[in-house]
Formats: structure tokens, C-alpha cells, sequence
């Protein structure tokens, strides 16, 4: 079975605020339970004990507990307010802030972008209820004017830049170029209604420089090439070139019109910065989410939502947010994942009934698991069966079947609905019945979803092989998720995506009579690997 390979940069996530402690301090697991007995007086100093306490979910007693806390500086008042592992003191704990304005979201950027690639924390670190204030706070804002030109002049043509090629191991995707548009985009009239700058109806065009726009219009091409990178190959071999793609996105940012509004003409490219800034800092977010690193994630979503609302694209902004609650839901947080789940949801239908915003900017960013610009209605649906996963955690059936069938009846029947749309509903509502506890029913929709899904997905396509197993496992099947687990162990060669290789080891420690333990030693049911595989 392949073992969990490290990430491009070599740094392993550290999954739990003690492993972050120690990495600090230098201290080895003898080194914390030794400065425990030294102040207790009464503990046996075995390492086991601070290894248990990383990695199966053990809880330390009080007493315990105030010996770290003397050692490091933490008042004991805040064991009780921040219980265990969350007082342990392991850098910034920011809430979600979200910058809301263009020249604070490109401080948000440049503080972003090249820093959180190297936060090595693998959990979240914004407290609770913090994703859902940024969800409601997005939704609540008017989205951005911008100013619409009198003329635009056309762009010199130039000639289409190579795709993004990066050095893999097997075989790579296929990279198909998009074509190099002609002239800048004309964005419709602006409202009245305006969270930005005034805009100015007709004001004079001021000069696009042919070059900015060249590069504009490289940097957006090579965004469906990293989309389809990361499905095929993991968030490993991606998470770095998206985030060196996002740095020199906010240098132009940072030098251009965003920095100093000016005319109408020169906001258009600024505006079509902020999209795509959205877009790489979303793809950045989803390949640290895949290789366990949590608290960067985070990072990265933050300020693609915040990018998302600068550039006025709602749309954009709701597939942020879908991202989010997904990390929502893999952190325990299903209340809140439903929160943002629901703000998503009610952004789109803004933005179908048409609320007086702005036309979203025309970048070449469509890819080939969203809708395409102007549709929303199965985003929607997909975010209808995202909630739907979140009333199963809470075991809210009723509910959880009356979101998905209504998302049934707009994606699956409709011919217009992508095959990754369809394999998308499919997944969710697999995972759906695995925290239900209907390992046959998961198991239903595990096969379509493997039948739906592109070949390019492969990363996908080896975690629904884990699921299915865990379903066959569930049901007592156990020769059945043996043959599964081989299939799931071939398809996740050469894929850097820590995420499925955890779902695998534990499925494996499960069939060979070594279950995985969390949480006080209880074994990883099926319901629980819907939230790491899916």
C-alpha cells in the first residue's frame, strides 16, 4: 500500500496544537511528559502518554493540563473558557477577517500569498461561528460598482502563451489553451447601490497598457490547467504554483489601478485581477484543504472571498464559500457548514434574479467543474446537496432526503448538467447516507458517482474506491472491500493528495484488525470517512 507522500515543499502538516508546541520548543514526546511529572510530582513519565494525546484524541486530566499551561505561559482561567487542545498557545488564532474593500483585499493578498503556503498547522485555527460570520457578512454586502467606460480601445493581439507545464510522474492532463481575448470587456451599467468607490458612468478611458492585458490574459488560462492538475494528481503538486501564480497577481494588483482608482478603462483589468485572484487563492485554499494543512486553507479562502467581492462576482464568491463548508464539516463544525452552505445559496439567487449588479468580469476562468459564467442554478443544486450532508452529520434524515431530491430533480435529469456536476451530487449524496449509517445505500451511490466521474478526477475517483470499501466493510462484506481497498491502493499511486492516502491507511488498519482510534479510542466508523475521502 503506498505510504502518504510528502508535500511539494517537504513539510508535513502538523495535525494537532501539541505537535505544533513541540516543533516549536524542539521537545520531544519525553520532553513534554518529563516537564509534566517534574511539576506534578506524581506522573510516570512515559512518551506514549503525550503520543496518545496527538494522535488518538485522548484528553489529558486537570491537573495535566495546568503543568503545560505553567510551563508555557497560559493563564489557568483558560483551560476551562478554551478547553483542551484549544488553549495550547500556537501563533495567530485569527477570527475570519475578511477585508471588504479593494485596497484592504490587496493587503489581505500580499499578506496571503507566498506566507500561508509555509503554515504548517493541520487544523483550523478561527474559532467557531467565524466562517459563518464571513458567509453573512458577504452576503449581506452590496456587491462592488465599477465603472463602465464611454469606449474601450482594443488590445493589441498577442500571441497565446504556452500551457502551464509542471514536471509529474505519470501521465500528465491534457492542457488545452484558451483563446486570447481581443479587447478588454465592457461591463454592463453600474447600480446605485455601491459598497466601492463612486463609480463614474462614461468617464474618459484612460489607456490599457497592451502588455498588462497579455499577461492578464496568460495568467487566466492557467488556471483550468491547475484545476485539472489538481483532480487528476492531488493538491500536493499544485498548492505552490497556484500560490506563486497568486503572488504575482497581487504585485499587479498592487502596482496597477487598485491601488490608485483612476479611469474607467483602467479599472477593467484591475477588476479582471481581483477575479482571478479569487480564482487562485480558492484553488490554493482546496490543494492545502487535500494535503492536511487546515489552518493555511483557511488563510487562502479569506482572502478569495474577500478577492471574489472585490471583483463583484458573486458567483465566484459562492464557490468560495462551498469550499469552506466543506472544511467546516471535516473540522466537526456541521452547524456552521450548513450556515455557509445556506449563504452560498442565497448569493446565487441574488444573482439569478438579477439585484442590480454588475455583470460578472468576462475572464477566461470557466472551468470544467462550474457552470458557466451567467448559470447558476446547479451550483445551486450542488450547494442544496452540500446542506444536505450536513443535516445527515447532525442525523437529521428527513431533511437531509427532502435537500436531495430536490437537488436530484434539477441535476440529474437535466441534460445541460456537466458529468462532474452529476458525479458531484452523486458523492454528496454517498456521503450523505455513510453519516446516515447506510453503508448499502452509500454504496448506490458510490457507483454512480464512479460511473459519472471524468477520467481526468483521478484523485476523486481513488477516494469513492475507498468508500466503497468502507461501505462493503460496513455491511460485513469483508472479502468484497478487500478487492476494493487493492483497487483504491492502485489509484491513488501517484497521487499527492494526503487527504485520500489517511482515508486508505485507516481503511487498511480497519480490514488487518487494527482500527484506527480517535476521540477516546472509538473505532472510525463508515460515516466518519464521508468527511475525509469525499
Amino acid at each position: 500500500m503506498p505510504g502518504n507522500r510528502a508535500v511539494t515543499d517537504g513539510e508535513q502538516p502538523l495535525g494537532h496544537p501539541l505537535s505544533c508546541i513541540r516543533a516549536e520548543r524542539g521537545w520531544t514526546y519525553q520532553d513534554v511528559v518529563d516537564i509534566v511529572a517534574r511539576r506534578v510530582g506524581n506522573m510516570s513519565a512515559r512518551r506514549e502518554k503525550a503520543w496518545r494525546w496527538e494522535h488518538r484524541g485522548v484528553v489529558p486530566d486537570l491537573e495535566t493540563q495546568q503543568a503545560l499551561a505553567s510551563e508555557l505561559g497560559v493563564p489557568h482561567t483558560l483551560l476551562s473558557s478554551s478547553p483542551w487542545p484549544a488553549w495550547l498557545p500556537v501563533g495567530d488564532r485569527p477570527a475570519a477577517r475578511v477585508a471588504w474593500t479593494p485596497q484592504d483585499c490587496v493587503a489581505a493578498l500580499d499578506a496571503t500569498a507566498g506566507t500561508a503556503l509555509h503554515d504548517r498547522r493541520g487544523f483550523v485555527v478561527a474559532g467557531a461561528g467565524s466562517a459563518a460570520a464571513a458567509a453573512q457578512r458577504w452576503l449581506a454586502l452590496a456587491p462592488r460598482s465599477w465603472p463602465r467606460p464611454a469606449t474601450v480601445p482594443a488590445a493589441a493581439t498577442v500571441a497565446a502563451p504556452a500551457p502551464l507545464l509542471v514536471p509529474v510522474s505519470g501521465p500528465a492532463p491534457v492542457l488545452v489553451p484558451a483563446p486570447v481575448p481581443a479587447s478588454v470587456p465592457v461591463p454592463a451599467s453600474v447600480p446605485s447601490q455601491r459598497t466601492g468607490p463612486a463609480a463614474v458612468p462614461d468617464a474618459p478611458a484612460a489607456p490599457v497598457p497592451p502588455a498588462l492585458l497579455a499577461a492578464l490574459a496568460a495568467l487566466e488560462e492557467r488556471v483550468p490547467a491547475l484545476r485539472r492538475m489538481e483532480a487528476a494528481l492531488g493538491g500536493g503538486p499544485v498548492r505552490a504554483v497556484a500560490d506563486a501564480e497568486l503572488r504575482l497577481v497581487t504585485d499587479l494588483l498592487a502596482k496597477g489601478p487598485a491601488a490608485r482608482p483612476g479611469p474607467a478603462a483602467a479599472e477593467l483589468p484591475a477588476r479582471r485581477l481581483f477575479a482571478l485572484a479569487g480564482e487562485l487563492a480558492c484553488l490554493a485554499g482546496r490543494a492545502c484543504f487535500d494535503t492536511g494543512h487546515e489552518a493555511a486553507a483557511e488563510r487562502y479562502f479569506s482572502a478569495a472571498l474577500s478577492a471574489a467581492h472585490a471583483a463583484a462576482d458573486r458567483p465566484l464568491g459562492a464557490r468560495v464559500l462551498a469550499a469552506m463548508s466543506l472544511q467546516c464539516l471535516s473540522a466537526g463544525r456541521p452547524q456552521e457548514a450548513l450556515a455557509v452552505a445556506r449563504a452560498a445559496r442565497a448569493g446565487l439567487a441574488r444573482e439569478a434574479a438579477g439585484d442590480g449588479r454588475a455583470a460578472a468580469p468576462a475572464v477566461t476562468t470557466a472551468t470544467v467543474t462550474e457552470e458557466p459564467a451567467g448559470s447558476v442554478r446547479h451550483s445551486s443544486a450542488l450547494l442544496m446537496a452540500r446542506q444536505a450532508r450536513a443535516h445527515a452529520v447532525l442525523g437529521q434524515a428527513d431533511v437531509c432526503q427532502r435537500l436531495l431530491a430536490a437537488a436530484g430533480a434539477i441535476l440529474t435529469p437535466d441534460a445541460r448538467s456537466s458529468a462532474d456536476h452529476r458525479a458531484d451530487y452523486c458523492a454528496e449524496a454517498a456521503a450523505c447516507e455513510l453519516a446516515l449509517g447506510r453503508p448499502a445505500a452509500a454504496d448506490h451511490w458510490l457507483r454512480r458517482t464512479l460511473a459519472a466521474l471524468p477520467e481526468g478526477r483521478a484523485r476523486d475517483r481513488a477516494g469513492t474506491l475507498v468508500l466503497r470499501a468502507v461501505a462493503a466493510l460496513d455491511q460485513g462484506a469483508a472479502d468484497r472491500a478487500r478487492g476494493l481497498a487493492g483497487d483504491a491502493g492502485r489509484a491513488v499511486e501517484g497521487i499527492d493528495s494526503p487527504r485520500v492516502h489517511r482515508a486508505l491507511v485507516a481503511l487498511w488498519e480497519r480490514l488487518h484488525g487494527r482500527p484506527e482510534r480517535h476521540g477516546g479510542g472509538r473505532e472510525t466508523p463508515g460515516r466518519d470517512f464521508a468527511m475525509t475521502a469525499l
